[in-house]
């Protein structure tokens, strides 16, 4: 074996310092006020702030398995692109930071294969997708869309009316929302606080369910876990059929209602006038249905 000669042992030294040291990024340039933005960072944080101007603003900070950022587009539909090294080595923190500020107005599509998302004041339209980090968001936009594998999602979206949700192993807790929401989960629970809603439909395979909203009066919500329990808070001016199954678990409403049929496995409720549709399924854990 031929040995190190004291250049390269220097040389190789130098590489792994270098590798470590953060490297810097910033682009301020104008941005329609209902511009669209497209953000992709393979690892790291992606973290949007909305403000009060019709300009767009970045701050970076590169990890060592980027090479470089992209920004392509116009004034009304820009995108940034955080390039990865194609041979990157173990030395130094892989993870890039994506601080942005954007107009209030804009929508966003934001992209993190390995990265925390992170938004807070926008009103666009909004979807956020990430492999196996958390997604929080803090927003007044109408439409929201996520989806992640590994990571939990937190929603305070009080204008929300379209909100779509979908994680295989996080957890999911919203608060504020209204309108039309669907969410999924495999292994995570699913919590939702909201307004009024026309349409809810929530399904998880081990997690628990909990909901305490307001329902339209011809309402369709529709609540299943496999192995989890299901418990809906509903207010006391509902008018809805409800159907409780569980084939394990136990069955519960506070409501005054008529029953129209009943076993070990399946209650079926009418309360008020039964103008909407309330179904709440279990396989082997609780079915709640509480009055606020």
């Amino acid at each position: 074996m031929r040995p190190f000669t004291l250049a390269a042992v220097l040389s190789i030294a130098s590489l792994a310092v270098h590798a470590a040291e953060p490297r810097g990024f910033t682009d301020h340039r104008a941005m329609t006020a209902d511009a669209k933005l497209t953000v992709r960072n393979v690892a790291g944080v992606i973290e949007v702030e909305a403000w009060d101007k019709a300009e767009f603003d970045l701050i970076a900070t590169l990890g060592d398995s980027a090479e470089k950022i992209d920004i392509t587009g116009t004034a009304d539909d820009l995108r940034v692109d955080v390039k990865s090294r194609k041979n990157h080595s173990s030395y130094g923190d892989g993870d890039t930071r994506l601080k942005l500020r954007v107009p209030v107005g804009a929508s966003l599509n934001l992209d993190g294969t390995s990265s925390d998302i992170v938004v807070r004041g926008t009103k666009g339209a909004l979807t956020a997708r990430s492999v196996s980090g958390d997604v929080d968001l803090a927003v007044a936009a109408r439409q929201i869309t996520v989806q992640t594998v590994s990571g939990d999602v937190r929603l305070d979206t009080p204008a929300a009316r379209e909100t779509k949700l979908n994680t295989v192993s996080g957890d999911t807790d919203v608060k504020g929302a209204s309108g039309v929401l669907t969410a999924e989960s495999v292994s995570g629970d699913l919590q939702l606080e909201g307004g009024v809603f026309s349409q809810i439909e929530l399904k998880s395979v081990s997690g628990d369910i909990g909901v305490r909203a307001g329902f339209a009066a011809d309402a369709k919500v529709k609540a299943e876990s496999l192995s989890g329990d299901v418990r809906v808070n509903a207010p006391g001016s509902l008018s809805a059929e409800v159907t409780l199954k569980t084939f394990s678990g136990d069955k519960h409403s506070d409501f005054d209602a008529a029953r129209e049929a009943s076993d070990s496995k399946r209650t079926v409720l009418k309360i008020g006038e039964g103008r909407g549709q309330v179904s709440l399924t279990s396989f082997s854990g609780d079915v709640t249905l509480d009055k606020q």
